[in-house]
């Protein structure tokens, strides 16, 4: 899954190998390295092209509209007022935080927000928490095996007549395999029993063409946004990889998505979406 993420990357860096291999004057082997790239572009894309169609169904006038935040702040965040500062001052709808130990000494301040919020009652146990301005229906918060974080939260809610499941998730590193498996089927899993828009967001710690992350797109019909911006490794700017990311399905489509230029001292760049809401068929 890792170099799976790094698919593009991949690409940009033979693309450089080839032209040095044509300067040297190995224009067979640069031939022969050009179809292979050629192979792997056209794999890549096949899997940009799968997400952009199920953005295309036309919803008809939206409904509702939702401003929206996926942060993951950083266990041990030296900035967690800045932080919390720019959670307050987005202008958020609902906030998705990761990692919120980085933060726990400003959730009450952020509560003046977000009166609304789920999660990290205790910082030696939480991971996930969501925040919200409008009224949460009954969310909770669940562990995902094998590592029994709380890094899963389910949070409905209703904007303009309209009800929207925002589902909040923390996959770990995929180095760990299995690991990060087991957690997508619990998504699977919960995804498939909720029913109405839902708007799925987190860390997933890996690109959405990654191949379990891109099955589990496919199985449960979610939409990306129109643009994968780049959210780690901070230093790499929009040259890093897009491993914070927020899908819908149903009657809900992210219409603009963008991550910030300062981090606020995490290790991962902020997303900020505008989310918008139609009426069922």
């Amino acid at each position: 899954m890792l170099l799976q993420s790094l698919r593009f990357h991949l690409i940009a860096a033979g693309l450089c190998l080839l032209v040095l291999m044509v300067i040297a004057g190995a224009r067979w082997r640069a031939g022969l390295f050009a179809l292979v790239l050629v192979a792997a572009s056209a794999h890549a894309g096949r899997f940009v092209l799968e997400y952009q169609d199920r953005r295309s169904e036309p919803l008809g006038a939206p409904v509702a509209e939702i401003s929206f935040i996926s942060f993951n702040v950083l266990t041990g965040n030296r900035r967690s007022v800045e932080a919390a500062d720019f959670l307050a001052a987005s202008g958020a709808d609902i906030a998705v935080v990761m990692e919120t130990p980085g933060i726990f000494n400003q959730l009450d301040r952020l509560r003046e927000t977000f009166p609304y919020s789920i999660g990290c009652t205790r910082p030696q146990t939480c991971d996930i928490s969501i925040h919200s301005r409008l009224p949460i229906e009954g969310g909770e918060i669940r562990t995902m095996q094998p590592f029994h974080f709380e890094r899963l939260a389910i949070a409905p809610v209703t904007i303009g007549g309209q009800k929207v499941t925002i589902v909040g998730v923390h996959l770990s590193k995929p180095y760990f395999d299995e690991a990060s498996w087991l957690e997508l089927l619990t998504i699977e899993r919960v995804l498939s029993r909720i029913e109405g828009p839902v708007l799925l967001a987190g860390d997933f710690n890996s690109a959405l063409w990654s191949g379990p992350v891109a099955r589990l797109a496919r199985a449960q019909d979610l939409a990306p946004a129109p643009f994968y911006p780049a959210t780690w490794p901070v230093r790499a700017g929009p040259l890093g990889v897009p491993i914070d990311n927020i899908l819908t399905r149903g009657n809900a489509r992210i219409m603009a998505l963008s991550a910030g230029s300062d981090s606020f001292g995490s290790n991962h760049r902020p997303l900020s979406a505008r989310v918008e809401l139609y009426a069922a068929p």
